[in-house]
């Protein structure tokens, strides 16, 4: 007996050191499983086709020689006398850049590649500002179903409390109808809500260029709301690039102007070089050299410089309206960013007071208490609960947008603002 029992208890420890395996095993694999970081999300917006290509076409642009030659032209000409060769003329003519042309030249060509590299930023901003906006709506959507899901329960548990009071006097039919209603409409929104994070899903799968079998996203270093409150967001905006470039364009109008003034003005016209067949005795002079003069005329270039200071003006005129712009969707997005913040404040010191929860834990260790009064109190929690997190999403949405207001959030060298740390962005390459 005593033989059988060792066996038996042998048996079993087996048994049990097997599960201990397997469970380590499980423990390994779910800790071994990758998580892709905020911040390695957002350096994904470095390895965008559209910034990708933009890159491209810039580095291959900045390296063509786009510089206007010293040598306009070179002409060969032949004349013939009376179809003998002895007397056959030959001549070439050079014809110079002015060098004030070639200078405006490099410029003009220096503002569009710098034109080409403003429209550059302008599409990765527009990349970077896409991920900041999927990560946050991603976050609080999968938070939202939480809580949704939640409620969901307990709109069913207390349908089923209600179903069963049906036959009692103090049965409330009002409740059991609205009941219903709250859950179908919450039904559909679970569905949409379902529907909406598989698309933010495959969309960061998307963005990040996943490979994988599951992408699991670490918020552990997620900014809190009270660091959100406090940032500095009240200082200097930077310039935004659609004023640059609005400079730039204008820029590139007075040099263009310069250039055609100075192609218009070039006081040397040609250099030519002419050698004459001549059998003449008396005139022997067979190679001469000449050159031409262009005399000054304004009267042609006064239209030009007309059209050129009219579209001046209107550019000009284009460039105070977008600084007036810029400036007021500044000031209302960061009048909108404390609205939400003072919100966000209002609504948690109102959590923090509401007596809702000393109640429920209160209820909850008595005896005799009503199911549906717990339910009750259970639900209004809830929708405390989600009242709460809009508006914690909203706070996090008006703060991405009052950094991209301010320009804070593409300053270089680019930074994590969702982070508590602040990281540094870099590509994930």
């Amino acid at each position: 007996m005593i033989l059988l029992f060792l066996i038996l208890i042998g048996r079993s420890m087996r048994k049990f050191h097997l599960v201990l395996i397997l469970i380590s095993i499980f423990t390994n694999m779910v800790s071994a499983q990758e998580k892709t970081s905020m911040t390695e999300y957002l350096g994904s917006a470095f390895e965008s086709s559209l910034v990708k290509s933009d890159s491209d076409n810039f580095s291959f642009l900045k390296e063509y020689n786009y510089n206007l030659p010293l040598i306009k032209s070179v002409d060969l000409r032949s004349e013939t006398r009376d179809f003998l060769l002895q007397r056959q003329e030959y001549s070439m003519r050079v014809k110079p850049n002015s060098l004030k042309a070639i200078a405006n030249q490099k410029k003009i060509y220096q503002n569009r590649l710098e034109k080409i590299q403003i429209d550059n930023h302008q599409n990765f901003n527009q990349e970077l500002k896409k991920r900041y906006t999927l990560l946050v709506d991603y976050l609080f959507a999968e938070e939202l179903m939480k809580l949704e899901t939640e409620r969901s329960h307990n709109l069913r548990d207390k349908l089923k409390i209600l179903g069963q009071q049906i036959y009692d006097a103090n049965f409330d039919i009002k409740d059991l109808i609205e009941s219903e209603d709250e859950l179908l409409s919450l039904e559909l929104k679970l569905s949409n809500l379902k529907n909406l994070q598989g698309r933010q899903y495959s969309l960061l799968r998307e963005l990040l260029n996943f490979q994988g079998d599951s992408l699991v996203l670490d918020f552990n270093n997620l900014i809190s709301p009270r660091q959100i409150m406090e940032a500095p967001l009240n200082g200097i905006s930077l310039e935004s690039l659609e004023v640059t470039q609005q400079k730039l364009k204008l820029k590139t109008i007075e040099n263009e102007m310069e250039f055609n003034l100075a192609k218009s003005n070039q006081l040397l016209d040609y250099v030519q070089a002419k050698y004459v067949g001549s059998d003449n005795i008396i005139f022997d002079e067979t190679v001469s050299i000449g050159i031409g003069i262009n005399l000054p005329f304004f009267g042609n270039n006064r239209q030009r410089k007309g059209d050129y200071y009219f579209e001046r003006l209107s550019e000009e005129s284009k460039l105070n309206q977008l600084v007036e712009t810029k400036e007021y969707i500044q000031n209302q997005t960061r009048d909108e960013f404390n609205k939400v913040v003072l919100n966000y404040r209002t609504l948690t010191k109102q959590m923090e007071e509401s007596s809702v929860s000393l109640i429920l834990e209160s209820y909850k260790k008595m005896d005799g208490v009503s199911p549906l009064l717990l339910l009750n109190l259970v639900i209004t929690q809830n929708n405390k609960e989600l009242q709460a997190l809009k508006s914690k999403h909203q706070l996090y949405k008006f703060y991405i947008e009052a950094l991209v207001a301010q320009g804070k959030l593409f300053q270089k060298p680019l930074r994590n603002y969702l982070s508590a740390n602040v990281e540094f962005i870099t590509s994930i390459n």
